[in-house]
């Protein structure tokens, strides 16, 4: 019996985020049937598309044991980098915004892998820097696409199969974070710094330029999401990413990903997602105000971090 109980509680433990998603989806659909509807669906898969690249990004820098807070800010500036271009540069500006988000980062990546400094500090600074940014370029104000202009972003909201077509892009992206993951040696290395710094090393790691590349990864992860968004919202928007960080990293450790690193995959960064878009959609159904959003946020990453340190058996880290 007890040995029952025991495989029981494993495998709760194992499967506890794809429990969440299910719960919070079960729970909404209770409080309100139509949140299953088609135009739920189709809403929700158009909230995922801007959040995925981001969690996938931002999921990098958490296996190798770091921290980037800044992601949200670096979504701002680009999706006003992109707002405000993209109507005269059409979709040459994808290419601006990935090179924009990669300068930035590689910067973060430096300071924490060559100057060895704290990747909280450096993040949280440059955060304040990003977001500055972002106000300064977008004149401290939103600005809307000119409707002349808007068929050169369209087709990025336009359905296919019944969801737009930035959730397919999303989708793929995810999968290619899988791919660098589980096939490439630079993916390896990410999980391995995460796991054993000092083991890695001594394996022959390059740790350095392995924290770079997480922190690239990253950047590119926060600027498609920041794009996607100026996409999506046909408008340059300098305060979109203030409270995105909170829910990248939130629907990451939904995911199970361990914070102190060397745990975690894409398709479980997908679930959580899910659930956190699922949380998000269900609660302006059900009417309940937007500032909430950000103490539920906060209290569904504690959580989510509590339940993985104590199942990883080991203290939160962040280098």
């Amino acid at each position: 019996m007890e040995n029952k109980n025991n495989s029981v509680k494993n495998f709760v433990i194992q499967n506890i985020y794809i429990l969440s998603a299910v719960l919070v989806i079960v729970a909404f659909f209770i409080i309100n049937p139509s949140f299953l509807s088609l135009y739920s669906i189709q809403n929700m898969a158009l909230e995922m598309a801007p959040l995925l690249p981001m969690a996938c990004g931002i999921a990098f820098v958490l296996y190798a044991g770091s921290i980037d807070l800044s992601i949200g800010a670096v979504a701002s500036a680009t999706c006003v980098i992109t707002g405000l271009n993209v109507g005269q540069k059409w979709n040459v500006m994808i290419l601006y915004m990935l090179l924009f988000g990669v300068l930035i980062l590689l910067i973060n990546g430096l300071l924490v892998s060559k100057g060895k400094l704290p990747s909280f500090i450096v993040t949280l600074c440059a955060q304040s820097v990003y977001r500055a940014m972002a106000i300064i370029l977008s004149g401290g104000g939103s600005s809307n696409i000119p409707l002349k202009q808007r068929t050169v972003v369209n087709w990025a909201s336009a359905k296919v199969l019944g969801l737009p077509v930035m959730f397919y892009i999303s989708i793929a992206l995810m999968l290619i974070s899988l791919l660098i993951e589980r096939r490439t040696e630079i993916g390896k290395s990410i999980f391995a710094i995460g796991a054993n710094e000092k083991a890695a090393r001594l394996a022959g790691v390059n740790a350095s330029k392995t924290k770079i590349a997480a922190f690239i990864l990253c950047s590119l992860g926060a600027s498609i999401g920041g794009g996607l968004y100026a996409y999506k919202l046909k408008s340059s928007v300098p305060t979109i990413g203030d409270n995105l960080y909170m829910m990248a990293i939130s629907a990451v450790a939904l995911g199970g990903t361990l914070f102190s690193g060397g745990k975690g995959s894409a398709l479980r960064t997908l679930i959580g997602v899910v659930t956190v878009t699922a949380i998000s959609s269900g609660m302006n159904m059900a009417g309940v105000d937007p500032l909430w959003k950000n103490v539920v946020f906060g209290c569904v990453l504690i959580a989510a971090v509590a339940i993985n340190s104590e199942k990883g058996g080991r203290d939160l880290i962040i280098k």
